[in-house]
């Protein structure tokens, strides 16, 4: 029967523990009864088990179970799932950060009713940014591109577009505890990105995948981004491009192809002349980018 699936909710959290009461009220309010949560921290100093009494609490009046894992030094968000996943025995996986919340209290059911009649093996969904600063500016995650390429279900065109961009949002994502079994969990070497290369390698393994139109997952933003991206993220992406998408890049189509080698090698290039040897090299997509770059430039200025 549905309530017969344990659920376990992953909860990732460091340092900043000023969205817990959301979150875990957002988990401890669901419908669906059959949940297990753990909270694990990745090394916070200021990390105190005191704080979660009052969820602890809440949960045993809701015949739910809340189990605490701090690491003891900071390892890294990859790291720390993964040494979460051991300690999951629920047969249906979900993370949130800390902040996250679910868009409603019938998610978690939802979720296990899409996992039930379509036999999935992953469920996956959206999530909605809303700004701090003024509630009425939304984004989404995934992409309109993405959700369309979803919606459709052709594993082979989804596979080709992850090449150049992860088609997925890990937090509203869900997975059957044998997925881990058949692929192995989050890749190491990386440090704090564990979606993308996770996500490609099942689709690569044609893990049935099926995508509901609905928001899971909220998070909060502050309207202020300076559009760069941490030394570490970089690194964790130069390492996805290199050890998990190239080795199969002969299998992506000619203008994915094109498009990923133009970036990879243009990345690498150390020399004005090796960016102008690869511009030429790659015309077309040079010529893409500039047009790319010329249109966001314009959108901008008409925002001022």
């Amino acid at each position: 029967m549905k309530q017969d699936l344990l659920v376990t909710i992953i909860v990732l959290t460091y340092k900043d523990f000023s969205g817990l009461n959301k979150t875990m009220e957002t988990i401890l309010e669901q419908t669906y009864q059959n949940i297990e949560i753990i909270v694990s921290d990745d090394g916070s100093e200021n990390y105190q088990e005191e704080m979660f009494l009052p969820f602890q609490r809440k949960a045993e009046e809701k015949n739910k179970k809340i189990i605490l894992k701090h690491l003891a030094q900071n390892e890294g968000t990859v790291k720390n799932i993964n040494g979460a996943l051991e300690l999951a025995t629920g047969g249906i996986i979900g993370f949130l950060g800390c902040g996250d919340y679910y868009a409603s209290k019938e998610i978690i059911s939802d979720i296990v009713d899409e996992f039930v009649k379509k036999d999935a093996e992953v469920v996956t969904g959206k999530m909605q940014g809303i700004s701090v600063s003024n509630p009425q500016k939304k984004t989404c995650l995934p992409e309109k591109h993405l959700i369309k390429l979803l919606k459709e279900g052709n594993r082979d065109k989804i596979y080709q577009k992850m090449f150049n961009e992860n088609c997925f949002c890990a937090p509203a994502t869900f997975y059957k505890k044998e997925v881990y079994d058949k692929v192995g969990k989050y890749d190491e070497r990386m440090r704090l990105i564990e979606d993308y290369p996770f996500m490609f390698k099942l689709v690569l393994n044609h893990i049935k995948i099926v995508f509901i139109d609905k928001y899971i997952t909220i998070y909060l933003f502050d309207g202020v981004s300076s559009g760069k991206q941490s030394p570490m993220i970089l690194a964790d992406l130069e390492k996805i491009k290199k050890y998990i998408l190239l080795p199969h890049i002969e299998e992506c189509n000619r203008k994915g192809r094109r498009l990923f080698l133009y970036n990879y090698e243009r990345k690498n290039a150390k020399t004005i002349t090796g960016k102008i040897s690869i511009a030429i090299k790659y015309f077309d997509q040079f010529l893409y980018w500039q047009y790319k770059r010329v249109v966001g430039i314009c959108k901008a200025q008409r925002r001022k």
